[in-house]
């Protein structure tokens, strides 16, 4: 087993490496730009190379990974142990994820700083744990495995429905990505489809005992397929928020608001942003064109209705620092 579980061991080993180096390269870059501080003929003011927002985004980022990889190890070791020596119950090996799910938990609806739908996947994943833990642990025999499958059924169903619902949103022009994020969304969609049909592929072999050869062949072939095409997604974001970092040192981009003329006087109204995606980083959104609406109706009736429109308003101008820079008919609603 030890041999099996190898490959996930050295990917934590190399992404601690990674780490490290990592961390060398930020203080070797902050050190520099406080030494090109204190020079007299120095220019940061004026290129804007501020390294406070760099390095509370890599310190941001590097303890997640640091801790969720941190939490993988510890429950592939677990799970080591109890393929090996058998002792210890399924409850003990999935510690780390009963902490990483009720954190997620916890995080959505006390601090609420997650989506419905991100809090919906975390509940989803604790009741898998759940009624897996009651099948195996405590032999509940009237728990069949389509029953203990279904909330992990569920979840990839979400996943699937999300991903849709950005590369559809990108295509019609809502979300500006950029290639790698377009190149992660599509390798995200099959590597969520392809852990669909490993789980459907499972539960047909419970369904039609004993399984054959060939269908044990297909999952040891779609399981690692899996793995590979989400790990290429997240190697595409990660090259893109590297290139992200390098072009603006970390700090959050401006997006000129527009100025709405109400009852009460002018009022600052969104109109185009940046969101934070799980999985996708930062991406760029921005209203449709009413004047699509109709097309896009054609082609998806929904689409109306899951992503927003700006309605024709006058008065509705485009501020940015200093000056007024023309005129807009349109405001978000």
């Amino acid at each position: 087993y030890w041999f099996i579980l190898l490959p996930c061991w050295l990917s934590h080993a190399s992404l601690l490496a990674s780490h490290i180096y990592g961390v060398k390269a930020l203080s070797s870059f902050i050190s520099e730009a406080n030494q090109s501080r204190l020079r007299p003929d120095s220019t940061d003011h004026i290129d804007r190379t501020e390294y406070l927002p760099l390095l509370q985004r890599s310190l941001k980022f590097g303890i997640k990974t640091g801790a969720i990889s941190l939490s993988l190890f510890a429950f592939e070791v677990l799970l080591y142990f109890r393929l090996s020596l058998g002792k210890i119950s399924l409850t003990t090996v999935l510690t780390p994820l009963w902490i990483i799910a009720l954190g997620g938990i916890i995080d959505g609806i006390v601090c609420k700083t997650q989506h419905l739908t991100r809090v919906l996947s975390w509940l989803l994943l604790l009741s898998f744990m759940i009624l897996l833990v009651l099948k195996v642990d405590h032999n509940l025999y009237i728990l069949s495995w389509r029953i203990v499958f279904g909330p992990l059924l569920a979840l990839q169903s979400i996943s699937i429905a999300v991903l849709f619902y950005i590369v559809r949103g990108n295509s019609i022009g809502y979300f500006r990505m950029t290639e790698s994020q377009v190149t992660a969304g599509v390798l995200y969609s099959a590597g969520s489809f392809s852990g669909l049909l490993l789980t459907l592929i499972f539960l047909v072999q419970d369904f039609v005992r004993p399984g054959s050869f060939q269908v044990m062949v297909v999952m040891v072939a779609v399981a690692p397929l899996t793995v590979s095409l989400l790990s290429l997604g997240a190697y595409a974001v990660s090259r893109d928020e590297f290139e992200r970092l390098l072009q603006y040192g970390g700090q959050a981009a401006v997006h000129p608001m527009k100025l709405r003329l109400e009852k009460g006087g002018w009022n600052a109204v969104d109109s185009k942003g940046v969101v934070l995606i799980p999985m996708f980083g930062e991406v760029r959104y921005e209203p449709l064109d009413p004047r699509m609406k109709n097309g896009f109706v054609e082609l998806c009736l929904c689409c109306s209705s899951c992503y927003p429109y700006e309605d024709e308003d006058e008065g509705t101008y485009i501020a940015q620092p200093g000056r007024i820079i023309g005129t807009s008919p349109r405001r978000l609603t």
